[in-house]
């Protein structure tokens, strides 16, 4: 029991690790990849399936949002 596991998780492998820019790492910036995560060069109808997820994603945050302060209001009178 005394016998210690390392997890998979935390090691670090030579092999899994590459030289990228902070501009391809991070999300939405534009570096390697476009706003919302759309590659350059990608399909017409990716980008605008993209598009109206994120923007279904605002509108069910917004509704939700709206809800519960309504539900909130309505508790306190």
């Amino acid at each position: 029991m005394s016998e210690k596991i390392p997890l998979p998780v935390l090691n670090n492998h030579p092999r899994n690790q590459t030289k990228k820019t902070v501009s391809c790492n991070s999300c939405g910036t534009g570096g390697c990849r476009g706003g919302f995560g759309i590659k350059q060069g990608s399909e017409k109808e990716e980008a605008f399936r993209l598009i109206f997820l994120y923007v279904a994603m605002g509108i069910i945050m917004f509704v939700v949002a709206y809800g519960i302060m309504r539900l909130l209001s309505y508790i306190s009178g």
